[in-house]
């Protein structure tokens, strides 16, 4: 466990009684990161702890519960595609009158555009947090070119150089020790979720009509579900792992026992 520069913690449940080494954690939002617990064992009490930030907001300090970041790529998604879907019902009754918007009407195309860019973006940004919330610190990235060299990268160098797909498809797995989600069905739509994304991100005037165009298919809502059924898929492998959010079947944490928390508290950095 360790505290980054600005991070503190807050006790956020305490309970008297002993516990078992997995423990089904109820939270406020699904937003939040895992709590972690500690079971001292000269008191025998458990207390559940908190990252937080402290932010100045005008002239008022205040500290938050920093959240998952997964999980609020996932939100911010989810919520620009619901509005997305709205604007094109919308859509849909103008076509039926008149098969060329142009005039006041046309704000409605536009704020469906806003929305499904923003859904796709984050949807992408998701499986990234993930991927690289998931490489260790100390982990190296053994790969061999086409010319039989072989590449060495550390994890700053995987976040930098690494395409997400192929953190996923082949870094991932071998943390996780899992197969290659490669060969599931949502495979194809998660590579043309990654390929809008590029386009949006790194926008080219000799292709940007056509990927607008690709924005109002009904396949987009695929793309943007990929990003679900990958991190489904990891998921489900470890409930307990603190990295993973919330909100995927029945996440747990690890409690730690220790002899005394304030003395073992005192030393984490």
């Amino acid at each position: 466990m360790s505290l980054k520069k600005n991070e503190r913690m807050v006790c956020v449940h305490t309970i008297d009684e002993p516990t078992d080494d997995k423990l089904t954690v109820p939270t406020p939002d699904a937003r939040s990161n895992k709590p972690f617990g500690i079971h001292d064992q000269e008191d025998d009490q458990t207390a559940f702890f908190q990252k937080i930030i402290t932010a100045k907001i005008g002239e008022n300090e205040v500290s938050i519960a920093i959240p998952n970041e997964i999980s609020l790529s996932l939100s911010i998604s989810m919520k620009s595609l619901a509005a997305a879907e709205h604007k094109q019902k919308e859509i849909k009754k103008r076509a039926n009158t008149n098969d060329t918007i142009f005039d006041a009407d046309v704000r409605i195309a536009y704020d469906f555009l806003e929305e499904i860019q923003k859904a796709v973006v984050f949807s992408y940004k998701a499986v990234e947090s993930f991927c690289n919330a998931s490489i260790p610190d100390a982990y190296t990235y053994k790969k061999t070119t086409s010319k039989g060299i072989v590449e060495h990268y550390d994890k700053e160098q995987i976040e930098r150089w690494v395409s997400t797909s192929e953190k996923i498809s082949a870094i991932i797995p071998e943390i996780l020790k899992c197969s290659s989600p490669t060969k599931q069905e949502f495979w194809s739509d998660f590579k043309n979720l990654e390929r809008i994304r590029n386009e949006i991100i790194h926008s080219k005037s000799s292709n940007s009509s056509e990927i607008l165009a690709e924005l109002f298919s009904p396949k987009i809502r695929s793309y943007i579900g990929s990003s679900v059924m990958l991190l489904e898929y990891f998921i489900g492998l470890d409930p307990c792992n603190p990295i993973f959010p919330l909100g995927f079947g029945k996440s747990q944490i690890k409690v730690m026992s220790v002899p005394n928390s304030n003395e073992y508290l005192s030393k984490i950095e």
